[in-house]
């Protein structure tokens, strides 16, 4: 039987490839790659399909003319060298729609149920970060010490996100596009993103991250909403990028985790050869953090921190993660607390149909309906 050849633009082919960031992971999946994007052999449309689905590349875009342009709807913030691709993965596009879509569902709720928007967003016009940490802290409840009365960095995680979903600020947090394990996140393109709204706030955390790179990327982004802006970004104690607002986001994360005060207090009272860790313990943050801010108040000279940071660096591929245990426990995680309370109510009570939480949630059948067990009894 004569197989299907289909006519594709070879400049389409090879922007696929360049978008997958998959590099020569895909000649081997794919032995007439080189031959294909050189226009030396044909592709047929079982090829092309499969190619679509391992580039994660819309089949439709493969019968244009030319490579589409894709526009992210924010700002992507990025310090990373030249190595890596210009433009945004397919793993972090279709997770900011995802994202889009159930921020949408949730501020309908909002504007249907509630109507009143939330008084904060976008409230701090100033450039003072020790001020914006303030006024952060105080809406949060927070004592100067309230990460020291915490055991670990994923319950003190746990703990700022219930403090936000009081706030009605929605904080998702995934490793993977998801619930795709082959379609994993990768931290070195972006650690989190915020999308502003004055009904309905939305936070998206890369669970790939360690839980102490998670917990400044969380506050980095709640500075966001306070100055009401929208962005991807690193939310790295190192980010060196030229945006005064990424600037004063990172130095209000800083203060409002390791207080200025209460970090050299806590300094000259632990100082020694583990006072880094110590310190990274205490206020729940990495012993990055630590070290960036106690060379920024000279308690180490810059030497002392570039001996840090190359001993740091080797040990940072040593990342926790997010996956396994129980998968419903997990997938709450995912979606959060406030996102799933009102998503199982609304199906409850008949205002969405089951196929549109399916969509929203990523869940079918008896999937979704286990979720809805699993809810009810925690």
């Amino acid at each position: 039987m004569k197989l299907a050849i289909v006519k594709v633009e070879l400049s389409l082919l090879k922007w696929a490839k360049d978008r997958s960031r998959k590099g020569e992971s895909l000649y081997a999946i794919f032995p007439k790659l080189e031959q294909w994007l050189s226009g030396e052999s044909s592709i047929t449309l079982k090829q092309l399909e499969k190619y679509a689905r391992v580039t994660a590349t819309p089949l439709g875009y493969f019968f244009l003319k030319e490579p589409p342009i894709e526009k992210i709807p924010v700002p992507h913030y990025r310090t990373l060298t030249d190595e890596h691709p210009e433009g945004a993965s397919p793993e972090l596009i279709d997770t900011l729609h995802t994202m889009q879509r159930r921020q949408q569902f949730i501020k309908d709720f909002y504007i249907e149920n509630v109507g009143v928007e939330l008084d904060f967003i976008g409230s701090y016009r100033g450039n003072n970060p020790v001020e914006l940490a303030g006024l952060m802290k105080a809406k949060f409840d927070l004592q100067e010490n309230w990460a020291s009365n915490i055991d670990t960095w994923h319950s003190a995680l746990r703990f700022i996100i219930k403090k936000c979903e009081e706030l009605r600020i929605i904080v998702m947090v995934n490793g993977v596009v998801g619930n795709n394990t082959h379609r994993k996140l990768n931290v070195e393109e972006f650690r989190g993103f915020v999308l502003v709204n004055s009904m309905a706030p939305l936070i998206f955390i890369n669970g790939a991250d360690a839980k102490a790179a998670q917990i400044f990327t969380l506050i980095h982004e709640i500075a966001h909403i306070w100055v009401g802006h929208s962005a991807i970004v690193e939310a790295s104690p190192l980010d060196n990028g030229n945006s005064e607002i990424e600037k004063l986001c990172n130095k209000a994360t800083v203060e409002f985790l390791c207080p200025k005060e209460e970090f050299k207090n806590m300094w000259i009272r632990h100082e020694n050869n583990e006072v880094i860790n110590t310190l990274a313990r205490y206020f729940k943050v990495s012993s990055l953090v630590i070290a960036r801010r106690s060379l920024e108040l000279n308690l180490i000279n810059n030497q002392e921190f570039y001996i840090f940071l190359e001993q740091y660096q080797e040990t940072i591929r040593n990342v926790e993660s997010s996956s396994g245990g129980n998968f419903y426990a997990t997938t709450k995680a995912k979606l959060g607390n406030l996102f799933t309370r009102i998503i199982i109510s609304e199906v409850k009570t008949g205002n969405v149909m089951y196929r549109d939480a399916y969509r929203l949630t990523g869940l079918k059948g008896d999937t979704f309906k286990k979720y809805l067990d699993f809810n009810e009894r925690n």
